[in-house]
């Protein structure tokens, strides 16, 4: 589909590096190089892949090869991911998926956030060829995400055209629109005329299902130019099959099979196996009656594509690969919430462990005041009730740790603290209760009248 050569002309390879060898030798040293090396394999295989996709094929093994034995992870998922985009246009999109998928597990791990978009970007175009456009949405909306987090652009804009391209299967024409409007503002903006092409093609498609034929042959042909100059076959043999259906829906079979043929002509070129189906399809329709040779003959081809792609044992093991993934996002899921749930718990205790101290001070200086002997008594027994279940609190993790959630175990190690807590407690209760309220400014009055009336009793009494 057009969402293929879409992510093939910009989001899966973020490079561009200005720099020469030998300037890398003389500024960085050895290992520049070396990465430097993958992402010249990387650039090869990107270049050549419309017009020799088995070269682009060893391009990518080689830089995921040399990725791995100098340790260079970014390259690793980049190749991963070069690797996939390439089977990806030739049809085999089991094995593109589990190329993405492992590209992406390495890009989250290194936290390469523009290359986790492209991953989950492609794939989203993986489900989206496999009819399952809500899945592909999913998929094009956290790429969406990220790609504005980091103000990338022109990833931004490939996202967008290919959420259009989904809406279009899901036959809805309003959002198509909307999404590809955006990611043309975008394109024209930046002047990326590589990804201008695709989204010309598919306003196109929602020109012809609005009914303004006039405006989509219009996009159809400045796609076209487009393609052409970017020598993007597996790009134009697509915008050549929306031309042919065009023209066989407004009832001109020559055009139709004129387009149709370069359609064929230009997917077998770029060995575009979707493409080739596709054409051979529509071109098995318009001989239907006319020429049972050709009908015959454009019919194997579109079968044998059509295999090629979607037969049962591939759509099994991308149906065991979509399982799986789903599988570890639940994992990733539980495990995010696991450390929300451990960073609530630490702070809470890191506030209890603030308040504890702020609380003594608080109660330090009333009992400096004329407060009540009962209310400051009270406030040092809800003091030290805070700081003995502060700890058993603190440690009772550890204890689980210890007892390995034995329960036994755990009740024993419990009952020994509190043999140590529980007399301690009561000793500075009563430590504290003295301390505290008799230092109070209220007491020591009272005491001090009391002291002269006990002299006069003493002085009336007779020898």
């Amino acid at each position: 589909m057009i969402c293929i050569h879409l992510f093939w002309l910009l989001a899966t390879n973020l490079y561009g590096s200005a720099y020469t060898v030998n300037s890398l030798r003389l500024h960085f040293g050895q290992p520049y190089n070396d990465t430097l090396k993958v992402k010249t394999l990387v650039n090869k295989s990107k270049r050549i892949q419309s017009l020799r996709p088995d070269s682009a094929l060893i391009y990518a093994q080689q830089g995921l090869d040399e990725s791995r034995v100098i340790g260079y992870s970014k390259g690793e998922g980049d190749c991963l991911n070069r690797l996939g985009v390439v089977l990806m246009q030739n049809g085999k999109y089991d094995r593109a998926l589990s190329y993405f998928l492992t590209s992406l597990k390495i890009r989250e791990k290194i936290n390469d956030q523009s290359g986790v978009s492209a991953s989950l970007n492609n794939i989203g175009i993986i489900y989206s060829n496999q009819n399952d456009n809500k899945k592909a949405l999913a998929y094009h909306f956290k790429a969406k995400q990220i790609a504005e987090s980091i103000h990338d652009k022109k990833s931004l804009s490939a996202i967008l055209s290919n959420i259009g391209n989904c809406y279009i299967k899901l036959n809805k024409i309003d959002s198509a629109l909307n999404f590809e409007m955006q990611a043309y503002a975008i394109q024209h903006t930046i002047k990326d005329n590589t990804t201008l092409q695709i989204t010309l093609s598919i306003l196109g498609d929602i020109n012809y299902k609005m009914g303004h034929q006039t405006l989509a042959l219009d996009y159809y042909r400045l796609s076209v130019q487009y393609a052409i100059k970017n020598s993007d076959k597996s790009g134009l043999a697509d915008t050549y099959n929306s031309i042919a259906k065009f023209y066989k829906s407004a009832g001109q079979v020559d055009s139709s099979i004129f387009y149709a043929g370069r359609a064929l002509d230009a997917a077998k070129r770029s060995q575009y196996p979707e493409g080739v189906f596709n054409a051979s399809d529509l071109l098995t329709q318009l001989y239907a009656g006319i020429n049972e040779h050709f009908e015959l003959t454009y019919l194997k081809t579109s079968m044998a594509a059509k295999d090629s792609m979607f037969n049962a044992e591939k759509i099994k093991q991308i149906q065991t690969l979509s399982f799986n993934e789903a599988a570890r996002q639940q994992e990733i899921k539980e495990e995010k919430k696991r450390e929300a749930d451990e960073r609530s718990i630490n702070l809470q205790l890191i506030a209890i462990a603030i308040f504890i101290p702020m609380f003594f001070l608080l109660l330090m200086l009333l009992s400096k005041s004329h407060t009540h002997p009962k209310v400051i008594e009270f406030m040092g027994v809800v003091s030290l009730l805070l700081v003995f279940e502060f700890i058993t609190l603190f440690i009772h993790p550890f204890i689980q740790m210890i007892s390995n959630h034995l329960p036994v175990l755990e009740l024993v190690i419990l009952v020994a603290l509190a043999a140590i807590l529980v007399p301690m407690h009561h000793r500075l209760t009563h430590w504290l209760k003295e301390k505290l309220v008799h230092s109070n400014p209220h007491i020591q009055e009272k005491n001090k009248a009391v002291k002269p009336a006990e002299k006069k009793m003493v002085a009336k009494r007779p020898h």
